[in-house]
């Protein structure tokens, strides 16, 4: 109770200034028409202009620090800042001597009535009408070199850089790393050359551009969880390549082959309503949105880079204290591609804030606005405590809204950031340079309340809780996150995200009364609840979560969680889903409505993982049969699963509108299940305040057209010997296991790839390799050559891995220089030569579930067997090709020319 009286006394601060009366404090009064050498004693000028009103926030705390000198003040103190515009070009920094104390906090504030706005930016004027209809001005600065800007805000508007495509995205063919460093105890290097190949009429777009015009262009990769922004280093006209460098692609989280790609800031991209494009030259261009008129449009450029910083210095103990900022407003603010681009790092984690704060105790925020920025918006880093964030509106911001404590854990309590309460805000309309960005993130923190907060129109996650990968020491803990509205998260850009997202152990953290909906990524894990690595110690309860891509919830792996008496509705793919199988109790999953009406109930492995479930509904609303990992109910209670737990329609009032308040005779209200009022997530107040959340109306999510098949050819000929390949995805264990490119043989050409297999390795299907494509309807081609010994064991897979366990079509296997079919057919093989393999079959729905092999054996005719059936009759989608070493000793097997294609 005392950790949280702690929160009581933030939530109070802000009453301390408001009820005083003008003997009980000192005012000090900022204005538009104030001058800084003046006492700011006057909220006007006096007649004689020799005293009035200061000029800024900086003049303000100048004049306290004169007024003080060093010494605390003895009496409240309020900054009362009037009505108008302030431009700003560098932050207002506070130190510890400009502290109150808790019996006289100062406050920057907006005099009764007033909502001051201070901008960051610079008036963008002399705009001309070109024949083209393409509105220009000059920017001299910028001509001189002395300015340059990647933001432009338009009527309040974000302005769109001139990109290609204007819509969705290119996906890349291909990824080739070439490695230009190397530290043998780094994870990877810290230099590295990536080339990605595009198809010829994606690559059209950059042809023709000058070297001058190229250097500027900015390439934009989106990777799972990720973005990485870099210069082009130089292109390739006839291979259709494009070459970047920076630090090498982490292992974990590359580019890969359909990894998405747009191109960012050449003449030539500005082509729709909207954009804009700034030359070196000093000239930028805009092409107006209908309804724009040439002399009354105010375009402004950010020049600052933060708003507000708060500078103690907690190692030595000295603070910012008690310092409060209330009704001001905070637009524009800039962020500038440094020279080698921005690496890939989840959650944009370098990125800063235009508000940053370290050393910094009782501070607070309240009825403040930041919007149109290039950063987050609020970080709380080092040895923050006992804050306060309240009825704040956050938008437009180039990364993510508020950030608490740090990326790595420290052990002096004094640097520990904790208490930070946020509470009743608007933070939506973010990623727009870094897509990764998270709504609200809380690092190595503890005791923390995010609630009653509208989180909304994101790319990536709605509030992201721990920073701890596996179940290693954290201090992330007692974390409260309630009654939040999180809405419109991934918009098909990202993939592996949450509504809520955690990590490492987190034991205490609640998380509760919330809304999550609308969460839909590009590929996989579109979640409402993510627990993912070494998540433990965390309730879920009373949540309500909908219209999510791929389940209401998923724990990657973790212990202990508990998800106790959720509604979860309409997942498109699935519903819940587990991955990592782990000896402990990994989760209890009771009291939950399950609720939906495509896809299956589970996804993963339910019959293996150590979970309890129990006192469960389920309802699928289509009429289709509920299964559990393809057994019913009964037979899966039977194997221990699901005790107490019933398909029944809870009888939600109209769930295709999406309300799920219970109908009076619900039979999950008679047999357990407690009722929530999920319409009080969101923010609270005025009419005005709840309204101006609801004010967005986000029309229905435009997914891209369906992807183009995207062609296999990998002859590793271009991969670096004695590294994996780049095209597949590889598998080892690092126990003598290898897949590795070599020179030591090749069906053509000089390389091939050797997969190692090795004794002792803790999964038999290691090592193996795999391509991941999305062929959806047609017919398949496959080819590829394999040379193998007589020890080699060989399995080789179509999948379909689209919905929860995967469905195999075409499988062979090689044992002992044996080619097996599944219908028991089979046919020598010569050992240590190369034999060339053609596997034809068809995707789609209705398809006849049926393969043809052909096997080209080097001076003997080829063999072929048509009529093969698909090993799983319900293949649709071909997801997965991959070749799997089942070997438990010593041996190895070649591949080479691989290549697959959809017709």
């Amino acid at each position: 109770m005392r950790r949280f009286a702690c929160f009581l006394f933030a939530l109070c601060q802000f009453s301390l200034t408001i009820n005083l009366t003008a003997e009980d404090t000192m005012e000090l009064h900022v204005a538009p028409n104030g001058n800084d050498s003046w006492s700011g004693t006057l909220a006007q000028p006096n007649a004689g202009k020799t005293d009035g009103p200061l000029a800024s926030l900086t003049g303000a705390r100048d004049a306290l620090r004169k007024r003080f000198a060093g010494k605390a003040p003895d009496k409240p103190v309020r900054i009362l800042v009037a009505d108008g515009h302030y431009t700003i070009t560098e932050p207002l920094v506070l130190s510890p001597e400009d502290s109150g104390t808790e019996k006289a906090p100062i406050s920057y504030e907006a005099a009764k009535g007033a909502r001051p706005v201070f901008s960051g930016g610079r008036p963008i004027t002399g705009w001309t009408a070109g024949a083209d209809g393409v509105w220009t001005a000059k920017v001299p600065e910028v001509a001189a070199g002395k300015w340059y800007f990647e933001q432009l805000f338009v009527n309040g508007r974000r302005a769109v850089r001139a990109r290609t495509p204007n819509k969705f995205w290119f996906n890349i063919l291909k990824v080739f790393e070439e490695k230009l460093s190397v530290d043998k105890n780094a994870k990877r290097a810290k230099e590295a050359r990536q080339t990605v190949w595009l198809r010829p009429a994606d690559f059209a777009c950059l042809e023709k551009l000058t070297p001058e015009e190229l250097k500027d262009v900015n390439q934009i990769v989106y990777h799972n969880w990720d973005n990485t922004r870099r210069f082009i280093d130089s292109i390739d006209p006839k291979e259709h390549t494009v070459t970047t460098s920076g630090e090498a692609m982490k292992p974990w989280n590359p580019w890969k082959k359909e990894s998405t790609i747009v191109f960012e800031n050449f003449r030539s991209a500005l082509d729709v309503p909207g954009e804009w494009f700034l030359s070196r030259d000093g000239t930028i261009y805009y092409i107006p949105l209908p309804g724009e008129e040439i002399g009354k449009i105010e375009a402004v450029a950010p020049v600052a880079e933060k708003f507000i910083v708060l500078k103690g210095d907690p190692a030595a103990k000295k603070y910012v204290e008690h310092v409060n900022f209330k009704g001001l407003t905070f637009h524009h603010a800039q962020w500038i591609t440094p020279p080698k681009g921005f690496e890939p790092s989840q959650a944009a984690s370098p990125i800063d804030a235009v508000m940053m704060a370290d050393g910094a105790l009782n501070i607070g925020f309240e009825d403040c606005e930041i919007g149109h920025i290039g950063t987050y918006a609020i970080w709380f880093r080092k040895g923050c405590r006992d804050i306060l964030v309240r009825h704040c509106n956050l938008f437009d911001f180039g990364a993510g809204g508020i950030r608490i404590g740090e990326l790595s854990m420290t052990k002096n309590e004094a640097e520990q950031t904790c208490r930070v309460i946020v509470d009743n805000n608007i933070i939506r309309h973010g990623g727009y340079i870094f897509p990764c960005a998270v709504g609200v993130w809380i690092g190595f923190s503890p005791d923390n309340m995010i609630m009653h907060n509208e989180i909304a129109d994101l790319f990536y996650t709605g509030i992201s809780v721990g920073w701890r990968w596996g179940y290693d020491e954290s201090t992330c803990k007692r974390n409260k996150i309630s009654s939040n509205h999180v809405h419109q998260i991934g918009k098909g850009l990202l993939s592996d995200m949450g509504g809520i997202y955690t990590l490492g152990p987190s034991e205490g953290t609640v998380v509760s009364n919330n809304v999550f909906h609308d969460i839909y990524a590009y590929s996989y894990g579109g979640w409402g609840m993510y627990t993912d690595e070494g998540s433990s110690g965390i309730l879920f309860e009373n949540n309500l979560v909908y219209d999510t891509k791929t389940g209401s919830f998923h724990q990657h792996y973790g212990k202990e969680n508990i998800i106790r008496n959720n509604i979860l509705c309409f997942s498109k793919e699935h519903q819940i889903q587990v991955t990592r199988v782990e000896p402990h109790l990994s989760f209890t999953f009771e009291n939950n409505i399950i609720f939906w009406s495509t896809g299956p109930a589970l996804a993963g492995q339910w019959d293996k993982v150590k979970v309890e479930t129990r006192n469960n509904w389920y309802w699928n609303s289509s009429g289709a049969k509920v299964q559990f990992t393809g057994k019913s109910l009964e037979d899966w209670q039977k194997d221990g699963h699901e005790k107490g737990s019933s398909i029944v329609d809870p009888l939600f009032e109209n769930p295709e509108r999406r309300d799920f308040r219970f109908k009076p005779d619900s039979p999950v209200l008679k047999q357990g299940f407690k009722p929530f009022d999920c319409t009080k997530a969101g923010v609270y107040g005025n009419q005005a305040w709840i309204a101006k959340a609801k004010e967005v109306k986000y029309p229905p999510l435009e997914l891209p057209p369906e992807r183009e098949p995207v062609p296999v050819n990998d002859n590793f000929e271009h991969d670096a010997v004695g590294q994996p390949p780049s095209g597949p995805e590889v598998h080892t264990e690092k126990k003598g296991d290898s897949i590795v490119v070599t020179e030591e043989t090749a069906a053509e050409g000089r390389r091939s790839v050797k997969i190692t297999d090795a004794p002792g390795l803790k999964n038999s299907w290691n090592p193996h390799l795999c391509w991941k494509v999305d062929y959806a309807k047609g017919n398949i081609e496959n080819s590829f050559y394999l040379r193998v010994e007589k020890a080699s064991m060989v399995d080789f897979e179509w999948r379909d891995w689209s919905e929860g366990n995967y469905k195999t079509a075409a499988h062979f296997a090689i044992r002992d220089a044996k080619l097996k079919l599944d219908n028991g057919i089979s046919l020598d093989l010569p050992e240590g030569q190369w034999v060339h393999f053609g596997v034809t079959g068809v995707a789609g729905k209705g398809n006849a579930g049926k393969w043809t092999l052909t096997v080209k054996v080097s001076g003997q005719e080829p063999r072929e067997y048509k009529d093969l059936p698909y090993s799983n009759p319900d293949f649709v989608k071909l997801t997965w090709v991959g070749f799997i070493s089942n070997a438990t000793d010593k041996t190895s097997f070649f591949l080479d020319d691989f290549s697959l294609n959809l017709k």
